[in-house]
């Protein structure tokens, strides 16, 4: 009885050390990229981005407005509506940024609140991915899912989003970290009103998020094959997003009278973008063939004379910026055959559909940024086609992902001296000496 008691006192004292290992890679990856986004947003950290219309818009709410009480210069992509100026995208980053800019007022630096937020994504990422190891049985190696994290970080648009700041990218890194716990709670207990508050936390990020909910219900309907519970947990799930998706529209309706009015029509945006949307509204079935193109094959720009390759501000396809993606597509044969498989397929096809629709590509990028919609469920793909995978095909997906590291690290050099007036290795020459 002694031994037993001996065994079962070290199982009780080996569960937190496990639990207080499990912590160890994703508070690396934490550190790693806070040092990583760090130096890529270099003396940036200090100042505002080139367009840091939510720090402004935290203050306008402190101040119990919704519309700017000062507004940044230039006032580039704001509204001008009744004599007022609004920020016609969903609030969510300024109500996170409210608490320090009530403590710090218009000296908040959205770059290092993007740089912070950019490295927890990452951070949480890794944590999804033992989740989905959990619920899917797939006994992933650490090595496995610390590559997909830095794929997540460091090989897509996260990685210029996070240390650009702006109030576009800075929306995508924001909607990065919903989406993440969105997952964390499908894979995990799969709770529908909390499922759905995340998702419509993340819709006050980025819009196309409230689309990703068919993995959660594919999931239940796992768990459970019974009509009832599923319909059940559908509204519940909305529920939990009806409160989110309900102040938007309350939201809409206090700046511009009408719960479905963002303010896009009358956003000070270039002519041609102004003229797309007066033309064919802000969503048509025009604009897929282009945005189609952009996501998949959109080339960088080519000159000969003298020979010269940069990257096409209007975004790259998936098959130049991103091609370790494409490893994924082979789990669609599995579609209806695996919930987690076909929930996620799912949701990264209803998520994506608005981008496709949409009269704008992603103006000025690098790659496609619109992909961070549904970016994460996309790698989870990738996580469960690992599992199946022999050693060469791990090989292949680790070249591809260095090849996407390696070629975001060229955007974010081309994009840096865009938004802070100098190539990004100046500023290191400059404080040098």
């Amino acid at each position: 009885m002694w031994g037993v008691s001996r065994a079962a006192d070290r199982l009780e004292m080996g569960e937190p050390l496990r639990r207080l290992r499990s912590c160890v890679p994703p508070l690396r990856l934490l550190v790693l990229f806070l040092i990583i986004y760090g130096l890529s947003a270099g003396v940036s950290l200090a100042r505002h981005s080139l367009a840091p219309h939510f720090v402004y818009l935290a203050e306008s709410f402190l101040q119990g407005r919704t519309d700017l009480v000062h507004v940044p210069d230039p006032p580039y992509d704001l509204t001008p509506y009744n004599g007022r100026w609004y920020v016609s995208f969903p609030p969510l980053p300024a109500l996170l940024m409210a608490p320090l800019v009530a403590l710090r007022g218009l000296a908040v630096s959205d770059i290092a609140f993007s740089v912070v937020l950019g490295a927890a994504d990452v951070a949480l990422f890794y944590i999804v991915l033992s989740h989905l190891d959990r619920s899917a049985g797939l006994r992933l190696r650490p090595s496995v899912k610390a590559w997909l994290a830095v794929f997540l970080g460091a090989g897509t648009p996260l990685w210029y989003c996070a240390a650009l700041g702006s109030v576009w990218y800075t929306a995508h890194v924001v909607a990065v970290a919903c989406t993440s716990l969105y997952l964390l709670e499908v894979f995990g207990r799969n709770r529908p009103l909390l499922a759905g508050l995340w998702l419509g936390l993340g819709f006050l990020a980025r819009g196309p998020l409230i689309l990703a909910f068919p993995v959660a219900l594919t999931m239940a309907l796992a768990q459970r094959r019974d009509a009832r519970h599923v319909l059940g947990f559908a509204v519940q799930l909305a529920g939990g997003a009806a409160p989110a998706v309900l102040g938007q529209a309350a939201y809409n309706w206090a700046r511009f009278g009408s719960p479905l009015e963002f303010g896009y029509r009358w956003m000070n945006s270039p002519s041609l973008l102004q003229d797309r949307l007066a033309a064919w509204g802000q969503f048509s079935v025009h604009f897929l063939p282009e945005n189609l193109y952009t996501l998949l094959v959109r080339p960088p720009l080519v000159t000969l004379s003298p020979l010269q390759v940069t990257p096409d501000p209007w975004g790259m396809g998936l098959v130049f910026a991103m091609p370790v993606l494409l490893l994924a597509l082979p789990g669609l044969r599995r579609l209806g055959r695996d919930a987690h498989r076909s929930g996620l397929w799912l949701s990264v096809g209803l998520v994506a559909l608005p981008s496709l629709l949409y009269f704008n590509t992603g103006s000025y990028q690098f790659g496609y940024r619109f992909a961070l919609d549904w970016l994460p469920m996309a790698i989870l793909l990738l996580a469960l086609e690992s599992a199946d995978r022999h050693a060469r095909w791990k090989v292949w997906c680790g070249a591809l992902v260095l090849v996407s590291v390696l070629t975001h690290l060229w955007g974010l050099l081309w994009m840096y001296p865009n938004f802070n007036g100098q190539a990004w290795v100046q500023q290191y020459f400059g404080w040098l000496r």
